[in-house]
């Protein structure tokens, strides 16, 4: 009976892990494949346009940078920023204290071959794509070459086509004032640094075209968190204006830091736009789902409904655009390569000012709330996310406490066995005495098998009478040993979510291992929590009950689930290796100490 509890725990593992996987196909990655001569169009990304959504679009074009652009230079005790005055965009946000992943050859080898794959039919605009992804492969050689200390959210595929963000796009396809966006603009000071004696600063720059209009951005910065104060004021504008809609896009993107795809790590999870929806009760998330055919072409979609903020996230990091005034929609586009635009839709009032945030940061809870707009629900802890956050707070405790977050993930999990101890405990009980009872009646049995063999009606008769006669109940182990790990299955599920989504892993070292967030790189983690889970099932005994070919049964698998376990965990997070090894040894210890008490009690 050992065996099923066993069972039902690798099983319950089992499904935790496929849930990153069910995820990764619900919002799976976009191919960054090149396709064929006929599908291909501008690398560069469109602007805001008033095609049917989900067709291709080839006559807009991007913001590249102007010639004689300057670099206005913003530094922070959080970030440095580079804004271009080339269009007032952002041309560089690097973040202090989150180091630059590290990016593996296999992401360069991966872009390489895409590349190769191409030259066979490198012509016309067939070449203008090999161009943008030869452009991105050059930036990664660059970041292996420079070992950049901080993290860029300044995407690749921004920084390989020039096109910063945020812009403002007016007359939707039409684009009649693409100047915003790439004239050069006046600033009034050359740089801005702020500090404990100067927490608060502001950067202004100003653009006047050719009839006298002005447009003046002014971008403000705190020195104590992530928010970028954004004001748009336009002077001289007619509300009336025949080449204005009623409308105009204020876009961000493409994309945010550095894809999973270009670290060459499994993509798990969702990486892309998210917009946040208000109503009248309870705000909700949206993330954008592709079906096949879309995965390929470019995409355009209008999004209608009170917007409360639009961002572009991956695993770790989120850039976001917050109106103070909610907008009336939110567009998000996507080209073929699987880079992402969003833009707030803003009513056009005329010559006034436009008030939005930015966030440019990192997904941690604490950063996340100060900017008091629930950016925190960026974060998706899944299903049983009420469970997850309570968790993260203690490890959050956990790992102030101890100034390491690999020691808070051991502590986290002592917590879990100590809280479920009376149910493990009793589960545990109950299969040692289902063994030793299994043990006794074991002579029996295998007489009642020997005499009914032929007749497998008349077996299963006998064998439920020797139950009964000698006071065994088969199903006791199920009850209170498969049972109570049911009703750990949403703490196992949010403990997972936790442990894979925290941003407090990444780049955390822990004895040997340099990355929390990161497989093992010498797989010593995984190939001891094989061993830990093989001697688990020694003490429980599994294989040692029933005969024949039950016994061998149980006996190969005894062997099989460890070995099969160490292989799905070598792939994944250390911290998340750590939680099952450390669980395996309380687990074991437990088994230990029970077995002590029967063995002092005669029982």
């Amino acid at each position: 009976m050992s065996k099923k509890a066993a069972l039902a725990f690798f099983l319950s593992l089992l499904v935790i892990i496929s849930y990153n996987y069910y995820t990764s196909k619900k919002y799976p990655p976009l191919p960054q494949e090149v396709l064929p001569q006929q599908q291909q169009e501008r690398v560069s990304f469109p602007v805001a346009s008033q095609e049917p959504l989900f067709e291709e679009t080839s006559s807009l074009s991007s913001f590249p940078l102007a010639k004689g652009a300057k670099d206005i230079v913003v530094e922070t005790d959080l970030l440095r920023l580079v804004i271009t005055t080339s269009g007032a965009r952002i041309k560089s946000c690097q973040l202090k204290g989150y180091p630059e992943e590290r990016i593996t050859p296999k992401a360069v080898q991966a872009q390489m071959r895409q590349i190769q794959q191409g030259l066979f039919q490198a012509t016309g605009k067939r070449a203008e794509s090999l161009g943008h992804e030869q452009k991105k492969l050059e930036l990664l050689l660059q970041k292996i070459e420079q070992r950049p200390e901080m993290a860029e959210l300044v995407s690749l595929a921004a920084s390989a086509g020039t096109d910063f963000a945020p812009t403002i796009v007016f007359g939707g396809d039409k684009n009649v004032h693409p100047d915003l966006n790439t004239a050069l603009y006046q600033c009034n000071q050359y740089g801005l640094k702020l500090s404990a004696g100067q927490p608060q600063g502001q950067v202004t720059f100003l653009y006047t075209d050719d009839q006298g209009r002005k447009l003046k951005k002014v971008f403000s910065f705190s020195n104590y968190n992530y928010a970028i104060g954004l004001n748009i004021d336009f002077q001289g504008w007619s509300e009336v204006d025949t080449s204005l809609t009623e409308h105009f896009l204020l876009y961000y993107g493409p994309d945010v830091g550095l894809p999973q795809a270009e670290r060459g790590r499994r993509t798990f999870g969702y990486q892309g736009p998210v917009t946040y929806f208000l109503n009248a009760q309870k705000g909700w998330v949206k993330r954008e789902k592709y079906t096949r055919e879309e995965s390929d072409i470019f995409v355009h979609r209008q999004h209608p409904g009170k917007i409360g903020w639009v961002g572009l996230e991956n695993k770790y990091f989120l850039a976001a655009l917050i109106p103070y005034e909610p907008a009336e929609a939110v567009v998000v586009e996507k080209n073929r390569y699987g880079e992402h635009k969003i833009a707030l839709k803003v009513p056009w009032k005329g010559s006034r000012s436009y008030d939005f945030r930015l966030y440019l940061g990192p997904k941690k809870v604490e950063r996340l709330k100060e900017i008091g707009v629930t950016l925190d629900k960026a974060i998706d802890y899944g299903f049983f996310g009420a469970i997850a956050r309570l968790i993260y707070k203690i490890l959050l405790f956990f790992s102030r406490w101890t100034n390491n977050f690999g020691w808070a993930i051991v502590l986290l999990c002592l917590v879990v066995k100590i809280v479920f101890y009376p149910l493990t405990h009793r589960s545990f009980e109950s299969m040692q005495k289902m063994q030793q009872d299994m043990k006794t009646i074991q002579p029996e049995m295998n007489a009642v098998r020997e005499k009914f063999k032929d007749n497998p009606q008349k077996l299963n008769k006998e064998i439920m009478a020797l139950y009964r006669r000698r006071g065994v109940n088969p199903m006791a182990s199920c009850q209170s040993g498969c049972l109570p790990l049911l009703l750990q299955m949403p703490v196992f599920f949010a403990l997972y979510a936790v442990l894979y989504n925290s941003i407090e892993l990444r780049a955390t070292p822990f004895l040997w291992l340099q990355d929390l967030s990161a497989k093992d790189p010498y797989y010593i983690l995984p190939v001891l929590m094989g061993i830990s889970m093989f001697v688990q099932q020694k003490l429980t005994g599994m294989g040692a009950a029933g005969g024949g070919a039950q016994q061998e049964q149980a006996k190969m698998m005894a062997i099989m689930m460890p070995l099969l376990l160490t292989w799905i965990f070598a792939s994944l997070p250390s911290g998340v290796v750590l939680y099952w090894f450390v669980f395996n040894l309380a687990t074991s210890l437990q088994q230990v100490l029970i077995r002590k008490k029967q063995l002092a009690t005669g029982s």
